[in-house]
């Protein structure tokens, strides 16, 4: 069964400055030279996803963070419009 954080690493695996990994209920990211990581976490109710991206810097810790709830109605590009706005303001 292919679960969120499958669906979310195998798409920022696809970007060519990320490596992606899954460890435990989270996907971590880093970009090419960039020290600080984006860590995904999702969290599963009983009709909804709670999903929380973090942005994370080695040496000062968590910056910022952002939270939203992907619905039953909602699909996948849902979130990965979240993701994608999240990424321009944290690695522009």
């Amino acid at each position: 069964m292919i679960t969120l954080l499958d669906q979310f690493a195998a798409h920022l695996g696809n970007a060519e400055d990320a490596v992606p990994g899954i460890v435990g209920g989270s996907v971590y990211v880093r970009y090419a030279n960039d020290p600080a990581v984006l860590k995904i976490t999702t969290r599963p109710g009983v009709d909804e996803v709670k999903i929380t991206f973090q942005f994370i810097h080695p040496e000062h810790g968590q910056i910022d963070a952002a939270d939203f709830v992907l619905t039953r109605a909602q699909n996948f590009d849902f979130a990965l419009e979240q993701l994608e706005a999240y990424q321009d303001i944290w690695f522009a």
